[in-house]
């Protein structure tokens, strides 16, 4: 069996998580409460440069940002992680959404968005949307805010990298999964759902999603409390317009995007136990193949 098989099967804590750019290792990220939490970040999103050429196939946005908190659900008073923390900051970068239908509410302005993954291969989309979470010092780190001088939408160097913020160790990949999301009418299962006022960015309304942790070694933190498609995390999001003439505005980015997203901690077994439990498995098994001699 191989080390890293071992580990994973021992089911081992200790995580040291260093920025690339950081002279020292930041502390670990950690989390010590089980039970139902809330995650909360926000951030601002822009249109894809790649969004002309028809829906269903080009990425229509992508967004960048900051996780703020994570808390017991139902009670914000006793939170399990906050920026600052152990002088820790959580940026995300969220890409691949594309638009696979767009439909009018009747008697209203609105319009329903039904997306899922963009599947433009020259651009690098895979058919998934993604959210990635980075972890980086928050003093001395390398992560802007929004303002002038600070991160510009047209500052993306490819369809996963937004040049200082995700340049921190990664924490975390989500994937979008259905479930959730109502099927767009005639086409595939959509992974997000949004009503928003209007089909052009900058726009406002709310949006919804699951998602499934894919990758990074926070995972091991989040079991699946909905069982539905396997989904690791429930989402609802909140859009509101940006003015163009506004700082953030100037940057390039038209919408502010928050999001509470609920999830379930299930906090893995200690290395000791974890040891001792492989120990005494090999124990038995050793006993076994000399009585078989």
């Amino acid at each position: 069996m191989s080390i890293s098989k071992l580990c994973k099967g021992a089911g081992l804590s200790a995580l040291a998580i260093a920025g690339p750019a950081a002279a020292t290792a930041l502390a670990p990220f950690v989390l010590h409460t089980p039970g139902a939490v809330e995650i909360k970040f926000s951030g601002y999103l822009a249109r894809s440069g790649d969004s002309s050429g028809g829906p269903g196939t080009r990425e229509a946005s992508f967004g960048a940002g900051y996780m703020t908190s994570i808390h017991e659900l139902g009670n914000p008073a006793n939170q399990l992680w906050h920026t600052g923390q152990d002088n820790q900051n959580i940026s995300f970068m969220m890409y691949g959404a594309a638009d696979s239908a767009v439909l009018p509410v009747p008697g209203s302005p609105a319009h329903q968005v039904y997306g899922a993954g963009c599947t433009h291969a020259a651009f690098g989309c895979d058919g998934k949307i993604h959210l990635d979470f980075y972890l980086d010092k928050l003093t001395g780190g390398t992560n802007p805010g929004f303002g002038l001088g600070g991160i510009k939408a047209s500052q993306r160097q490819g369809f996963n990298h937004l040049g200082g913020i995700t340049d921190g160790t990664l924490l975390m990949r989500w994937e979008f999964v259905p479930g959730l999301a109502p099927s767009a009418p005639g086409g595939a299962p959509a992974t997000l759902f949004q009503q928003l006022s209007g089909v052009t960015s900058p726009s406002s309304g709310f949006g919804s999603y699951l998602a499934r942790c894919a990758g990074g070694p926070a995972c091991r933190y989040f079991a699946s409390g909905m069982q539905q498609s396997g989904a690791d995390f429930y989402g609802t999001s909140t859009m509101t317009s940006i003015l163009a003439l506004s700082a953030i505005g100037q940057n390039g980015w038209s919408t502010r995007l928050s999001d509470p997203v609920v999830a379930q901690v299930a906090l893995p077994l200690p290395a000791s136990s974890s040891l001792l439990a492989l120990g005494a498995g090999a124990m038995v098994l050793v006993r076994r193949r000399r009585q078989r001699v």
